[in-house]
């Protein structure tokens, strides 16, 4: 093979691994819907039949935990499949696009310092409440 038919071979698994990230997001898409309705009709029949309710719940609640190990599972392989690209790209012409984000650490630092606030926040209320409990042990005493 010369090097033609290898570039050619490679911008060919280039395009399918960008493919597969696609169908990936589609599946993704469809996941989350199914995620909302599926529980919706589980719900919906556990209040409209006269059966056993327990059942629907228990199926409800398997629905859920199946749905979720899908969209794990496209994650988990749209992740590899990136890795791969990555790889095959020696990392000097794509940075891969996940399906989560890719700025996590930066989704990440923004809920420390919300959490960091809301701790402050109830410091500071913490401690009001308690000049207002002396102030007001002062009065009766």
């Amino acid at each position: 093979m010369d090097k033609e038919q290898y570039q050619n071979l490679f911008l060919q698994l280039v395009k399918e691994e960008e493919q597969l990230h696609i169908e990936n997001q589609k599946r993704i898409k469809a996941g989350i819907q199914c995620l909302i309705w599926i529980p919706l009709i589980f719900l919906l029949l556990l209040f409209l039949t006269e059966s056993e309710k327990v059942i629907f719940l228990v199926l409800w609640v398997v629905s859920l935990f199946v749905l979720a190990g899908y969209l794990i599972y496209i994650e988990y392989i749209d992740f590899q499949a990136q890795e791969r690209l990555q790889r095959y790209m020696e990392q000097e012409h794509i940075s891969p696009d996940r399906l989560i984000g890719a700025d996590i650490e930066a989704f990440e630092e923004t809920v420390t310092e919300l959490l960091r606030q809301i701790d402050e926040k109830k410091l500071q209320n913490r401690q009001r409440m308690m000049q207002m409990l002396e102030q007001q042990k002062e009065k009766f005493l």
